[in-house]
């Protein structure tokens, strides 16, 4: 990779102090890509790393991605949580080169330099030379070249690095309402893996962070919710942001099952074409999943900066991951999630309401197409030019108790302008 250029080297208009306009060189600069690893993904942030029922044994491991770094996560013999870079300290070959699996030990496939789960050197073949002749030099201390590592914590299953070595409080950095939805949907019930699917998407990473925090599209890109009465903007709903009064990173979308919302559906999609309330499904099942929480919503997106979102869509539950592969690509990671406690029939009821999202599901499909189309409209958008972000109203970044808005979009914006040192 090239040097990064220096913030000062990026001129970039943002006209709007509450952030209502956003300059479309942010997801198509490959400067501005390069300088987001610098100043987000290794920089002052909590990365989203697994969750700790993917690693129930010492041994364990699983690989992931911080912006453009491989790390890799393991449990020690202790219990331990340790993260490092997928990179031999001797001539930076890949270590690993599995998803997941069991591993006593790390040893380097190219000179079988070998390390122990917390990335401490252990192993050099030939340290002493052979028969009397070559080796290491005098004074090579192995303690002086383990991995690379990351800082680690945790909190409600779900682990965290960071590459700085002075990070936020991690519970600051959640944010209270964070918190609370991660205690909601994580931890009163213990968490099991029901399965994985990764997504590729032919856009900017922030593309779909701008999606997650936009209640605004789901019942019009989405016609099918509408129709089938699963998300529709008439529903009682809003949104809840965590952060200080002008950074506001971390937010989620709630909307619940109230159906006094249903006679207000028509009016609102006067004129659309999109509602459509004799459209039928041939097999209704995906659609009456009961609800296994008693406390009636439907719907919550957690989305955590920068790359996290923990999401409920009716009684799917699943931990969707972002994994940039430069600024018109990214891959979209969903693990998704059952409960110890479900019975045979939950279990299955989750597995088929998975099928609402994923690759081939029908909300992610559409958002994945989506995005595309914006990625492609954006190329050759001249310099200066922005996007609008007025939906909901324009200036104080706050909460809301309405689903018609963007409000949450210009949120993640105003603590990336922050971030970034624009």
């Amino acid at each position: 990779m090239s040097k990064v250029p220096y913030p000062s080297q990026i001129s970039l208009d943002w006209p709007k102090k509450d952030f209502s306009r956003v300059p479309y060189e942010v997801f198509t600069d490959p400067h501005i890509y390069a300088l987001e690893n610098e100043r987000i993904f290794r920089a002052d942030v909590w990365n989203y790393l697994a969750h700790e029922v993917e690693l129930p044994n010492a041994g364990d491991f699983v690989t992931n991605w911080i912006g453009s770094t491989q790390v890799v996560v393991t449990r020690d013999k202790d219990q331990s949580i340790t993260a490092f870079e997928n990179s031999c300290a001797h001539r930076g070959a890949q270590l690993v080169t599995q998803v997941r699996g069991h591993m006593v030990k790390v040893a380097c496939p190219y000179h079988l330099w070998t390390y122990s789960l917390k990335g401490d050197l252990i192993g050099v073949p030939m340290a002493n030379g052979v028969n009397g002749k070559g080796g290491m030099p005098q004074g090579f201390d192995k303690a002086q070249h383990g991995l690379s590592t990351l800082q680690v914590q945790c909190h409600g299953g779900l682990i965290f690095g960071s590459f700085s070595k002075n990070p936020p409080d991690l519970l600051e950095f959640l944010g209270p309402h964070s918190l609370s939805q991660i205690d909601r949907l994580l931890v009163q019930r213990k968490p099991k893996v029901l399965g994985y699917l990764r997504q590729r998407i032919p856009g900017n990473w922030k593309l779909y962070n701008e999606n997650v925090r936009d209640p605004y599209h789901g019942s019009l890109l989405h016609q099918f919710q509408v129709s089938f009465g699963l998300q529709q903007p008439t529903m009682k709903g809003g949104i809840k942001l965590d952060g200080d009064l002008k950074n506001t990173w971390n937010h989620s979308i709630l909307s619940d099952a109230d159906k006094d919302h249903q006679k207000w559906v028509e009016k609102a999609y006067e004129g659309t074409g999109k509602y459509n309330p004799n459209m039928k499904m041939a097999d209704p099942a995906l659609t009456q999943v009961p609800l296994d929480l008693a406390d009636g919503y439907k719907t919550t997106i957690l989305s955590i900066f920068p790359t996290l979102i923990i999401a409920q869509v009716d009684n799917t539950y699943a931990i969707r991951h972002l994994r940039p592969k430069g600024p018109n690509l990214v891959e979209l990671h969903i693990t998704y999630l059952g409960f110890e406690s479900d019975t045979p029939k939950q279990t299955q009821d989750k597995l088929l309401a998975a099928n609402l999202i994923g690759p081939s599901g029908y909300i992610s499909l559409e958002d994945g197409e989506a995005l595309r189309l914006v990625q492609e409209g954006i190329q050759s958008r001249e310099p200066g030019t922005h996007e609008v972000l007025e939906m909901g109203g324009v200036g104080a970044i706050q909460d809301t108790d309405y689903l018609s808005q963007e409000i949450s979009i210009r949120g993640f914006w105003s603590h990336y302008h922050k971030i970034m040192g624009f």
